[in-house]
């Protein structure tokens, strides 16, 4: 049997829209089916990210935390969450030690009495501004108990970030794995459907949730899962 040997298969952004306006039986003709196209796949992108957590979108993240400075900041336009994160004492970069670090609430962040209190940060709570302007000048700012009392602590840990914006440049390739392709163009081919052909949304709706329920449910970690029954003592 004589196979190709290649894994390479992928789709740029011009061909997702083209398989979506297929989808809906129709063509993108004029300059603005490809801007409408595009501005519901970056739309589709960030519903998504309102869907929970995915593995691609999951960054190991470093940042540098600066003695007497209680917080760190995050940008709101790349990042959207913090899943978790520890402290690292990077004063021997040959031999980092890290202490995971405990999420709290920003009540509970407000209910503690001396925020000024120095040491190593064992705690944050973050503060998530959504209302980030175009150059990504606002930020998320993570705050930090106690306060770090040392130039070399730094939080590492995973974020949740966004997908990559879909530009002008239609031979770029969406920020996804290969697996969540057919879910994309599924979701876009709705969305455009919804605006050019609505007749086919009864055939094409279900069709999306079919291949987003797919590529959700195999977007996990595969490590074992094991439930241990408390069994009490009298």
């Amino acid at each position: 049997m004589a196979t190709s040997g290649t894994y390479t298969f992928n789709l740029d952004s011009g061909e997702i829209i083209q398989e979506a306006y297929e989808r809906i039986g129709s063509d993108p003709e004029t300059g603005y089916d490809l801007k409408t196209a595009r501005r519901s796949l970056n739309l589709l992108l960030t519903k998504w990210a309102n869907q929970g957590v995915h593995l691609f979108s999951l960054d190991f993240t470093t940042i540098n935390m600066t003695d007497g400075t209680d917080y760190i900041n995050l940008a709101a336009d790349k990042y959207l969450d913090v899943l978790d994160g520890s402290v690292r004492n990077n004063n021997d970069a040959t031999k980092p030690n890290d202490i995971p670090m405990e999420r709290i609430s920003l009540d509970d962040y407000m209910a503690i009495p001396d925020k000024w209190t120095a040491g190593k940060p064992v705690q944050f709570a973050l503060e998530r501004n959504s209302q980030y302007n175009s150059s990504g000048v606002e930020n998320h700012k993570m705050y930090l108990w106690p306060v770090p009392n040392q130039t070399y602590y730094q939080y590492v840990g995973w974020t949740m970030r966004y997908a990559q914006d879909i530009t002008t440049t239609y031979s770029e390739n969406p920020e996804i794995p290969k697996r969540y392709l057919p879910a994309l163009i599924s979701g876009l081919a709705v969305e455009l459907a919804v605006k050019k052909a609505p007749d086919r949304l009864t055939v094409l709706k279900p069709l999306y949730d079919q291949d987003w329920e797919l590529a959700r449910e195999e977007d996990r970690e595969r490590v074992s899962f094991i439930v241990q029954p408390q069994v009490g003592h009298i």
